[in-house]
């Protein structure tokens, strides 16, 4: 190996660096057992790089931890407070303060005219309104209170109730009914239109020994726009008029409802044939099932019997009305008052009574 040649020697403090050959670096990094490359020379320092990083990110951590653990563990006086203590210092007067920004030109700096009219147009604004929705909610108000006090009337097919609040329709849908039925339904409509949201109704069509209810069967329904024309809609597609007529069933589901009102429209009552029922049997029926009560003298439900079509030779609708109904409780509807075409026999049907 040959000696390097003599460096000169470099004073004290001077700015200058010794130049070193080329050839003697090489032979020293080959020497420490590295490899004269650019690759692994930059290899080299990259690694080295980033120990370094690495073992700076470790250091900082660990103090990090130390320090919280030790500010966590170190023990700290109690935060008490003193009232006795307390001072209180006056706010500043409200004239030693400065306005943030320039005072708004006020309306009286605007001409009169215009603000008196921005005054009147604010003050209505304000007031109209308010006196407007308070007067509609008191009119309101007054028309629920006076609706729920006053007396609720229903008027069906001629005969007309009052105090019903609750109110039942039994119709006769026997073949009777065939030819009149629509003018039947049509009353119906009619009557259904003319209540009002706080009375309740149901509607039961009788034939053969069936009740056929209007649904939701077996409970009184809130008078609405929605809740009667549904109901008028839907007799109108699902009842067709056959057979005899039985009304025990019907009127027995429409008292056990306890309304203030039943209609029932019939041509003939106590049915024929088959189905044919004793006339006393059913006067008999209806007092059970509708009792004088002991404290009123009165019945719970008042039965209004609108007599159809037909002159009935038992007058079983009228004794009905009179037992049940009261003196206005009973009508008779002929075929001439429907404008109606005679019966079979070619006659038009006159009244059993006036």
């Amino acid at each position: 190996m040959s000696t390097p040649p003599p460096q000169p020697d470099v004073p004290a403090g001077s700015q200058e660096w010794a130049e070193v050959p080329t050839q003697s670096l090489a032979e020293a990094i080959r020497e420490a057992g590295g490899r004269n490359s650019p690759g692994a020379n930059g290899g080299f320092i990259g690694w080295v790089v980033s120990g370094g990083l690495h073992l700076l990110v470790v250091v900082l951590a660990f103090l990090l931890t130390w320090t919280v653990v030790r500010w966590t563990e170190a023990p700290r006086d109690p935060v008490t407070a003193d009232f006795e203590s307390t001072t209180f210092e006056p706010l500043a007067a409200l004239d030693d303060l400065e306005p943030a920004t320039e005072p708004v030109e006020s309306v009286a700096s605007i001409s009169p005219a215009v603000a008196e009219s921005i005054e009147a147009a604010l003050a209505e604004a304000a007031a109209g309104p308010l006196d407007l929705i308070a007067a509609t909610a008191r009119e309101r108000a007054e028309a629920a209170v006076a609706a729920a006090d006053a007396p609720q009337t229903v008027s069906f097919a001629g005969l007309r109730a009052t105090n019903a609040r609750t109110i039942v329709y039994v119709v006769d849908a026997s073949g009777s009914m065939i030819g009149s039925f629509k003018t039947v339904l049509d009353e119906l409509a009619r009557s259904l239109a003319g209540l009002v949201p706080v009375q309740s109704f149901a509607v039961i069509f009788f034939q053969r020994n069936l009740a056929i209810p209007v649904p939701p069967a077996n409970r009184l329904v809130a008078v609405s726009r929605a809740s009667t024309g549904q109901a008028v809609q839907w007799a109108r597609q699902n009842v067709i008029p056959s057979g005899r007529s039985n009304p025990v069933e019907a009127l027995t589901r429409a008292l056990a409802l306890r309304p203030d009102c039943i209609f029932l429209l019939s041509s003939n009552i106590t049915g024929a044939g088959q189905f044919e029922i004793d006339r006393q049997a059913l006067l008999d029926a209806l007092d059970r099932l509708n009792p004088i009560e002991a404290g009123s003298g009165r019945r719970r439900t008042q039965i209004q019997c609108i007599q159809f079509l037909d002159v009935d030779p038992l007058d079983t609708m009228r004794t009905i009305a009179e037992r049940h109904g009261g003196e206005r409780g009973y009508k008779f509807l002929d075929r001439a008052e429907l404008g109606l075409a005679p019966d079979a026999d070619g006659d038009a049907d006159t009244k059993a009574r006036p």
